[in-house]
């Protein structure tokens, strides 16, 4: 059987520190890699330096560097557009984690074991500091679209993914929720995510990454109190719903439900936007029913603990969720 291509994406920002080493892990992938697509958004250290080193060694690294700072999101949903229609795989990278050897090569067999399948992720080791030993505390997340629908918690970093089925999604350019998130939700809306049960990659954890930085400089604009989440968090609720990536975001997932399939989802969505406080609080009480499937994150939590929990899970989540703040803040930044 002829072997599927894979094309790397990276996009870049000020990462000369540890852009080496994650190189480096790249070109040791037990697979053969395509292409490796890298888009530089107007770093303003050695980071071009060090690409151009790369690429004058390798001919099949292709650099671009923007002509303006776009940010991440966009950065990696313009940097999509560059990949070769050769390409049956896309394997997305940041500039600072090291994949393992045998991290393509898995993922590779992972998706293509099964068909039916447009995005297969692994585990990863996140940490400040690399060892395996770690793997025992890791805390497998569940993927379907259900869990998903608050809160991202599949890393792109981790994602190998179909080129068609990226090039077929509903547009979602400018954008601010993360674009792993967008991937990951279309993905489990079509009940076509896999998972390799393996951690094939360390996502290093430092006070530069995006993560850390975007959240520092949100947290500016949130009150910090036991009840914030739930007061706060309403009145943001409110006030996100109608940001264009909000409703991008949403929108979507209640084209693609129904009452058939993925029902409570298409439910909740129909909900969002009633001006009618009779149907916020069947949304509230939705959202209790099922805290189980669509609560983020795993919680120890029981009986009205996680009852009340789940009644206001679409404010805690508004509160917490730092994808759609860059609508509100950017303007007092």
């Amino acid at each position: 059987m002829e072997k599927k291509t894979v094309s790397v994406v990276m996009c870049t920002y000020n990462g000369e520190r540890f852009l080496r080493e994650q190189m480096d892990s790249i070109l040791a992938q037990t697979y053969p890699i395509h292409e490796i697509i890298i888009s530089d958004d107007c770093s303003t250290d050695g980071t071009m330096d060090i690409l151009r080193e790369y690429a004058a060694k390798h001919t099949f690294i292709k650099i671009h560097q923007n002509a303006r700072n776009k940010g991440c999101n966009q950065n990696f949903h313009d940097t999509f557009k560059f990949v070769s229609k050769e390409t049956d795989y896309i394997a997305i990278s940041d500039q600072d984690d090291i994949w393992f050897p045998e991290k393509v090569e898995k993922l590779v067999q992972s998706i293509e074991k099964k068909k039916g399948y447009d995005l297969c992720f692994s585990d990863i080791i996140s940490s400040p500091t690399c060892s395996h030993q770690q793997t025992k505390d890791y805390l497998p997340l569940p993927f379907t679209a259900e869990s998903l629908f608050f809160l991202e918690n599949i890393a792109g970093h981790a994602m190998l993914i179909k080129r068609t089925f990226i090039e077929n999604l509903k547009p979602w350019d400018g954008m601010t929720f993360y674009y792993d998130w967008w991937l990951a939700m279309n993905a489990a809306l079509t009940d076509s995510i896999i998972k390799c049960e393996e951690p094939l990659s360390w996502h290093r954890v430092h006070p530069a990454s995006v993560i850390t930085t975007v959240g520092k400089k949100l947290s500016k604009y949130k009150p910090h109190s036991p009840i914030a989440p739930y007061v706060y968090g309403t009145y943001n609720f409110f006030k996100l719903r109608n940001t264009e990536s909000f409703k991008c975001f949403y929108n979507n997932i209640h084209e693609q439900t129904s009452s058939t399939r993925h029902p409570v989802l298409h439910k909740i969505t129909e909900l969002f936007y009633s001006r009618n406080p009779l149907n916020l609080l069947q949304l509230c009480f939705t959202c209790m029913k099922h805290r189980k499937q669509i609560y983020p994150l795993p919680h120890k939590d029981k009986g009205l603990i996680f009852m009340i929990r789940g009644f206001f899970s679409p404010f805690i989540c508004t509160y917490y969720n730092i994808q759609f703040y860059n609508t509100v803040t950017e303007q007092d930044l």
